[in-house]
């Protein structure tokens, strides 16, 4: 489907974004845990990828994902264990080494840090940003890092109570609040954020509670679509591969790497649909692929 009409036209010369790569470490993922069909030892090397956005009419600077910390000793305890375990990790440089050498000052530079979901190749260490930084996550995310089942009260936990100064959070409303949420093409909730026409937060369900996306406006006919974790393989996205079921050994349950697998689905076919507009560039967050062949675009280094 053509869906070149669907997206809206360049309001002025001003409402767009520049889009600068950060550096957020690379994971070693285990495929037969995310791609249907692969060898139990096949391992392969994704980045974490992170985001500068930069809106030229209000100078405002936004970052999307924190990808790793380099601290991963200062995780939750779980994490730390699963990085030391199940999958691995390399993080030579993190987001705050790029920002320092881009000579941005987190103290007082940053506007606000939008988070796809809470997942910790996502989430790095954002208490370090200063008083002027704000915190956004998306709907039903809040719950995982307040409710009994946050870290420490769970010890378990993948989710640290104490990630965020709350006075500086925002949970974005549920996906029923029509003042917030409104259609854009395929997708049924999105919010202009800056109310020009440059960035959309897509409401993203399936993956983790709270996922969202990013739709940005880099030019007249160029936009990306920052796609988190919509799927951990570029493979999916295209179609040539599935999304993997596998038996959990520690649960014995069935498990995938979404927390919904069919709203995940639904929404891995709205990007899918979007993507089939030529001015929408797909950039999932640990697109392997995408890496190989770009990653001197953006600003970005290995």
């Amino acid at each position: 489907m053509d869906m070149a009409l669907s997206l809206p036209q360049m309001a002025n010369e001003e409402a767009k974004v520049s889009l600068r790569r950060l550096s957020g470490g690379y994971l070693r993922l285990p495929m037969h845990l995310f791609v249907e069909g692969s060898k139990d030892d096949e391992v392969r090397t994704v980045p974490c990828m992170s985001w500068l956005i930069e809106h030229g009419a209000s100078n405002q600077k936004i970052i999307f994902d924190l990808g790793m910390r380099k601290d991963i000793q200062n995780y939750p305890p779980a994490v730390y264990h699963r990085l030391q375990t199940a999958v691995g990790c390399e993080v030579p440089e993190d987001v705050f080494h790029t920002l320092e050498r881009l000579q941005v000052d987190i103290q007082s530079e940053i506007d606000a840090v939008v988070f796809s979901h809470l997942h910790y190749d996502h989430v790095g260490d954002p208490r370090r940003f200063g008083p002027r930084t704000s915190y956004i996550i998306g709907p039903g995310a809040k719950e995982l890092i307040q409710g009994p089942g946050s870290y420490p009260s769970d010890e378990h936990s993948h989710y640290d109570s104490a990630m965020f100064p709350l006075d500086r959070l925002t949970e974005l409303p549920p996906a029923s609040s029509r003042d917030y949420w409104a259609p854009l093409g395929p997708f049924p909730e999105t919010h202009d954020y800056f109310g020009d026409g440059s960035l959309y937060i897509i409401n993203a369900p399936g993956h983790s509670p709270g996922h969202i996306n990013l739709l940005v406006r880099l030019d007249p006919e160029h936009w990306a679509y920052l796609g988190g974790d919509t799927t951990h393989d570029p493979r999916i996205l295209d179609n040539t591969a599935r999304t993997a079921v596998y038996v959990d050994t520690a649960t014995g349950c069935m498990k995938c790497a979404h927390h919904d697998k069919e709203a995940a689905e639904r929404h891995l076919e709205r990007v899918r649909e979007i993507g089939t507009d030529p001015r929408v560039e797909l950039i999932l967050a640990h697109d392997y692929r995408w890496m190989a062949d770009n990653w001197q675009r953006f600003g970005g280094s290995k």
